[in-house]
């Protein structure tokens, strides 16, 4: 025979005396499973109905995995168990009976009152559960034999049952459902296939649901759910109109009313709903003192950026949505700590749904926060979920370009603009791609297409400017950056221009546009460059090397300020220096001809005729259709002449 023994008397108190087995001066209880009175030391109101919550902490703890109140210490549980409500067991484990879910509800009451009176009536509570009855008055319905067990068990562990109730339970107790009950074997099946699906194919278990509301549409429990698992599927519209259809008065307004606040304050995070909009939905549920009233005003508190507030308000709250709250305060907060939302929003993810717009948000931190790799774990999760996630896709676009994968990049930020065909951001950022690919005329391409979509994108006019000044378009590069520059002043664009003007010419234009784009950005490497060139063709050798060594200083790997600081170096006499420049230009850049040209031009002066011809040959190797080609041909012929006979030549 099964047998259950009773171990702990930590909470034991003799009730005809009132003394207490617990010295003075020690918290009465473990916090996980202290009752509101304990918490709140009123050891005069401690009753049998105390012992009944303990019982309904152990049980829930048994079928969740995880005691109904949680927090990062015991002051945060104790917090949590005073001012919250726990978590509806079936929310957490959606196959538990509604029998059993309800007699959790009574026996984690806030109120002593409101509880099953002692562990008598509580057992009679179990009792009814096993014959597919609720408690306390409440329509029957189906319970598995497995949990009735489980919960029998955790009864005889709190008041000394012995093994009967187990035995009773195998040798085959009640059927799951009785005669004549609504929870009809149909529907049961629709309800448990539905669940079993949850996570791997949400849109089959959301209509498996929807068959079960339309044969009971007073099930708001299954309501809530099939809204959220819309809501992770993208359908925003069909999952609000499932939450509004919970009436007043039932126990899942609460809930209804705190889903539709948190998918409009996503929305609005997300920068496709107004704040003026967003907020009515948390208003109406702000106002009282329970667990969703104070996740509301979190909500609101955090759409008004109030992050101080926001924290205070659903401080010690338990669930996924406070977890979700928790990870947007510390995600948008500029004092945030993102390692902490991300801890947050993976909280969110294992206890609610696995809505993919949450794996792409937290995919984005992971990516801010240096893990690529997990970040596109992320991605790939949310877009097994949503294959049409247009953020997803676009988000794993810009770590693939990061990666150094331009061609994965292309693909993806393609693939993004074709989901979101008013968005033109991904076939700007793909026309970098391709400009970083060599592929001007596709840049060019894409560029255009980014301007059809929105034709004051200023970025994309800038850029288009570089790609039109690369191709040798220099009017349509400055048409571009003109227009970039009256719908507002960029700095990119300034040194776009002045780069245009710099080659047709215009060297006093173009430092003008440099000076200006460092005015409002001091740090711009390009600018600094770009000026060290112009002051280079107006012979200004000294105010070019300044500009140039600074870009050097801001950017590690700049072949093309190394190339010109060379230049100014040799014009300034310095021609170890300049050969130095040239040769690291090289470096950076071996596929390019000037390098070679300017060291061997170095070289000849300081009469190292071997050392000009060997630079000259690499230039005439790397440039043979370059448009100086025949001029370094020339002076490799003229090196190899100087060389003494027997040491050189072709």
């Amino acid at each position: 025979m099964d047998r259950a023994f009773l171990t702990d008397f930590g909470l034991a108190k003799l009730a005809a005396t009132g003394s207490r087995l617990t010295r003075t001066g020690e918290a009465l209880g473990t916090p996980a499973y202290m009752s509101p009175e304990q918490a709140r030391g009123e050891v005069s109101s401690l009753t049998p109905a105390t012992d009944v919550w303990g019982l309904g902490c152990v049980l829930y703890e048994m079928l969740a995995g995880r005691p109904p109140f949680q927090g990062d210490t015991p002051a945060a549980v104790i917090g949590a168990i005073l001012t919250s409500a726990p978590r509806r067991i079936r929310f957490l484990r959606p196959d538990v009976p509604r029998g059993l879910d309800e007699f959790l509800r009574v026996a984690l009451s806030s109120r002593v009152r409101g509880r099953t009176p002692d562990a008598s009536a509580s057992r009679e509570d179990l009792d009814r559960v096993l014959r597919g009855e609720r408690p306390h008055s409440v329509r029957r319905a189906g319970a598995r034999r497995w949990l009735a067990a489980c919960a029998l068990m955790a009864a005889a562990a709190a008041v000394g049952l012995v093994g009967v109730v187990t035995r009773d339970a195998r040798q085959g107790g009640p059927a799951s459902s009785a005669p004549g009950s609504p929870e009809t074997p149909v529907r049961s099946r629709l309800e448990a296939r539905a669940r079993s699906l949850r996570d791997t194919e949400p849109r089959e278990a959301a209509r498996l649901l929807g068959e079960a509301l339309r044969a009971d549409p007073g099930r708001h429990d299954l309501r809530l759910e099939r809204g959220l698992l819309l809501w992770a599927l993208g359908d925003t519209g069909p999952a609000r109109e499932e939450w509004s259809r919970v009436p007043p008065g039932s126990p899942e307004v609460g809930a209804a009313r705190l889903y539709l606040g948190l998918e409009a304050m996503c929305r609005l995070e997300a920068g496709v709903l107004r704040a003026d909009q967003a907020v009515p939905e948390f208003s109406a549920l702000s106002v009282g003192a329970g667990r969703e009233s104070r996740l509301a005003r979190g909500g609101l508190a955090v759409m008004a950026r109030h992050w101080r507030r926001a924290r205070s308000e659903i401080e010690g709250l338990a669930g996924w949505e406070a977890a979700l709250l928790r990870g947007y305060i510390e995600q948008r907060d500029p004092d945030g700590d993102r390692a902490v939302a991300l801890r947050d929003f993976s909280i969110a993810l294992s206890e609610g749904i696995r809505f993919p717009w949450l794996l792409c948000t937290r995919g984005n931190l992971r990516a801010a926060l240096g893990d690529r790799a997990g970040a596109m774990e992320d991605y790939a999760a949310a877009l097994r979920r949503d294959g049409n996630l247009a953020e997803a896709v676009h988000n794993r676009a810009v770590v693939r370009r990061e990666m150094g994968d331009l061609r994965g990049a292309v693909e993806d930020f393609e693939q993004s603009g074709r989901l979101r065909p008013d968005w033109a951001v991904p076939w700007m950022l793909r026309a970098r791609c391709r400009a970083e690919m060599g592929d001007l005329p596709g840049a060019l391409e894409d560029s255009t297409r980014a301007l059809r979509i929105r034709p004051d994108f200023v970025e994309a006019l800038t850029n288009r400017g570089d790609y039109r000044r690369r191709s040798g378009d220099l009017r349509g590069a400055l048409d571009d950056c003109d227009t970039a520059l009256r719908i507002s002043e960029i700095p990119e664009a300034r040194v776009n221009r002045g780069l245009a003007r710099l080659e047709l010419g215009n060297r006093e234009g173009a430092i003008e546009d440099f000076e200006a784009a460092l005015q409002v950005e001091p740090s711009l490497a390009p600018a600094h460059l770009g000026r060290g060139q112009a002051r280079l063709g107006l012979g200004d050798p000294r105010g070019a090397l300044r500009d140039l060594t600074t870009a050097l200083e801001l950017r590690q790997v700049f072949p093309e300020a190394l190339i010109a600081r060379g230049i100014a170096r040799r014009m300034l006499g310095d021609l170890a220096g300049a050969a130095e420049d040239q040769r690291a230009a090289a470096r950076q850049a071996p596929e390019r001809v000037e390098p070679y040209a300017n060291l061997g031009q170095v070289l000849w002066q300081t009469g190292d005729f071997r050392g000009a011809a060997d630079a000259f040959r690499e230039a005439v190797l790397r440039g043979p259709s370059h448009p100086r080609a025949a001029e370094f041909r020339s002076r490799l012929e003229e090196c190899e002449a100087k060389i003494p006979t027997g040491e050189g030549g072709r």
